[in-house]
């Protein structure tokens, strides 16, 4: 009985070991975020977070396959085990009890997107967009954050949707991140009809790789990505990356 049980301990330990984690692929699932993440009309997928997350992966022998989904169908999966996890993910009350966050991936600053012609004399902070008519990407979590401001406001199925809701439809302001939106405006050629406003006092938002709390290993993958992160940070991989694309 002893044998066995030292056996089992044996097994248990080198599956839960670095070396056998440094073998394995994890695959993990986002949505067309640009310039974080990138879905192009093949399929590829690629921006900052998806080659950052998959250079620190790879610093510990780890690959990294980053597939798409539909977010609210990821946030569901990675709450009940069945996917490993999403790059691009945000703290919000109540992921905590469900996903383990690395260390910090990257930043956003969320702003009011305003047609270029409009005033903008009446919007200063986050509370001003209660006073105008407002869109949001549908089920994202800076939605939440209306939602729990009492904000009125419209939702779009994505970030184009968004930017064309205030130049052809009777919308003041679309809220989303500043670098998200401007990147998306210049690919459709209507960079010149916008203008990001900063709101006075909103923190930015802080973008992590999150795992489910139901994964096997989970805690020990965050542990190697973050080991990972720390090198690419070192050596200047996650430096040239963000050069690559702003």
């Amino acid at each position: 009985m002893k044998l066995f049980n030292r056996l089992a301990m044996s097994i248990v330990v080198l599956l839960l070991s670095p070396a056998v984690i440094a073998n394995q692929t994890i695959k993990l699932y986002t949505v067309d975020y640009p310039p974080y993440t990138m879905i192009d009309d093949k399929g590829a997928i690629s921006g900052i977070d998806v080659e950052v997350t998959q250079a620190a992966f790879a610093a510990v022998g780890i690959n990294a396959d980053i597939q798409t989904a539909p977010w609210k169908r990821i946030l569901k999966s990675i709450r009940h085990g069945r996917m490993a996890g999403t790059v691009t993910c945000s703290k919000r009350a109540g992921r905590d009890q469900f996903i383990l966050f690395s260390d910090v991936l990257s930043e956003a600053n969320q702003s009011a997107v305003m047609r270029l012609e409009r005033a903008d004399d009446d919007i200063v902070s986050f509370d001003d967009l209660s006073k105008v008519s407002v869109s949001v990407v549908d089920g994202w979590g800076i939605q939440k954050e209306l939602q729990h401001a009492g904000i009125a406001h419209s939702v779009v199925p994505d970030v184009d949707s968004g930017i064309r809701s205030l130049i052809y439809r009777n919308i003041d302001v679309f809220y989303n991140a500043g670098l998200v939106t401007n990147y998306r405006a210049r690919q459709l050629g209507l960079q010149d009809k916008i203008k990001i406003k900063r709101l006075k006092g909103k923190q930015s938002t802080q973008y992590h790789l999150c795992l489910s709390r139901s994964y096997p290993d989970a805690e020990l993958l965050l542990e190697k990505f973050n080991e990972g992160l720390r090198l690419i940070k070192n050596n200047g991989r996650y430096q040239a990356i963000y050069d690559h694309y702003l």
